[in-house]
């Protein structure tokens, strides 16, 4: 037998053997790399984005108590009412006069500004443009600047020196005590919207719909009242 007839039965052996190799490799290799895939992770869902977190209380820790709730309505009255018997007595200079008219205008800009947004944002989610969780939000955000609004103007206010003898006068104090206690109360709406899972009933609803009308309409007759007296 020669010895390139050996060789002829050698080769095809070790050839043929390669893609065997190659075979067992590659099917090894390819489900070692599919199990090292992550998975992608699925997108938040309505639920989770429309709903704040359970316990949250839009910014406070828990509900106010009754003894709380009666504690600051009591706190805005005696505000309003040291506000009313310290006016007549505050005697300014007219660049004084300019200042406070100015702090007057930008505490109204500020606290009805913040209202109109929270209310906005709650036609929004009327009209079903926005989720709840958004509305409560806003609410929340706009919670401080409310305060700071209404306490400026009711300041401001008393340094102005208002006419107590004048009936419009007591029109817009009126409405400005309506707007600060309406605004506990729409504190407590709020906290129970937040306490609810899912879509809220409408007996829950109700509160804070009347809560913001009765708002909107003592905002609007605080302002009107006071643009009345200026230039009247």
């Amino acid at each position: 037998m020669r010895t390139s007839d050996l060789r002829a039965d050698v080769r095809p052996a070790s050839r043929a053997s390669r893609p065997a190799h190659r075979a067992v490799t590659s099917d090894v290799a390819r489900p070692a790399r599919r199990a090292t895939h992550r998975p992608r992770s699925a997108p938040p869902s309505d639920a989770d984005t429309s709903t704040p977190a359970v316990g949250w209380r839009g910014g406070h820790r828990r509900a106010a108590g009754r003894a709380a709730v009666v504690a600051s309505v009591v706190s805005v009255g005696l505000g309003w009412l040291l506000a009313i018997l310290v006016a007549p007595h505050v005697t300014l200079s007219p660049g004084a006069r300019m200042v406070a008219l100015f702090c007057h205008l930008t505490c109204l800009v500020v606290g009805f500004g913040a209202v109109l947004t929270v209310d906005w944002f709650s036609l929004r989610w009327l009209l079903r443009r926005e989720p709840l969780g958004t509305v409560l939000t806003a609410a929340r955000g706009a919670h401080l600047l409310i305060w700071l609004g209404l306490v400026g103007l009711l300041a401001s206010g008393a340094v102005l020196g208002p006419d107590t003898s004048s009936g419009l006068v007591w029109v817009k104090l009126l409405a400005v005590l309506v707007v600060g206690i309406n605004g506990l109360f729409l504190g407590r709406v709020r906290d129970r919207l937040v306490a609810v899972r899912g879509r809220p009933p409408l007996s829950a609803l109700l509160p804070g719909v009347a809560a913001a009308t009765i708002s909107q309409i003592a905002w609007w007759t605080a302002t009107l009242v006071g643009f009345w007296n200026a230039n009247g």
